[in-house]
């Protein structure tokens, strides 16, 4: 028996790796992050449909971002590239390292991530991003890295708007 679980645990780990081997190939239009690497609690992949399944504790690297949440899906396509993860949480996050810049970061109950057509971070249900004292809050936000642009909107109704507090460069800076 134990050595049944010892196979069938390094069976489900070839099965993780494989689907998460994402090549160094870049999509057209996006930047060529490198592998991704993943590490949660417990995790149910499905070869078959390039879906996956990470439960408590997630936390996804690829080069210098970094998502976590509760819960996260991942999608690859027929080649195993990642495509999209959507990631749940109290927040979940995300985390850019920039290399001339201040890191930027967001948080919101609920991320949509998107590798490439082009590369886009969605926040949905209540969301902020910020990159040093420059701000943005609101119902939706999607940004793009690779654009450094961001498109925010406030909820429907009522009073729900978009704040957004943009502090101006340092002299040197302009």
């Amino acid at each position: 028996m134990r050595l049944r679980n010892k196979l069938l645990c390094h069976v489900a780990w070839i099965s993780i790796t494989a689907v998460l081997a994402v090549t160094h190939a870049q999509t057209p239009g996006s930047p060529d992050r490198g592998p991704v690497e993943l590490e949660a609690d417990s995790a149910e992949v499905d070869d078959a449909s390039g879906r996956s399944v990470y439960k408590g504790d997630v936390v996804l690297t690829r080069g210098s971002l970094r998502i976590t949440g509760d819960v996260m899906r991942a999608f690859v396509d027929a080649h195993r590239q990642l495509q999209r993860v959507v990631v749940e949480g109290v927040p979940a996050t995300y985390r850019e390292t920039l290399p001339d810049a201040s890191s930027r970061h967001a948080e919101a109950p609920r991320m949509e991530y998107f590798t490439s057509g082009p590369e886009r971070l969605i926040l949905l249900e209540g969301a902020r991003l910020w990159q040093g004292d420059n701000t943005v809050t609101g119902e939706t936000i999607t940004h793009y890295p690779a654009e450094d642009r961001t498109v925010a909107e406030g909820a429907g109704g009522g009073d729900g708007r978009v704040n957004v507090r943009v502090l101006p460069a340092p002299e040197g800076d302009q």
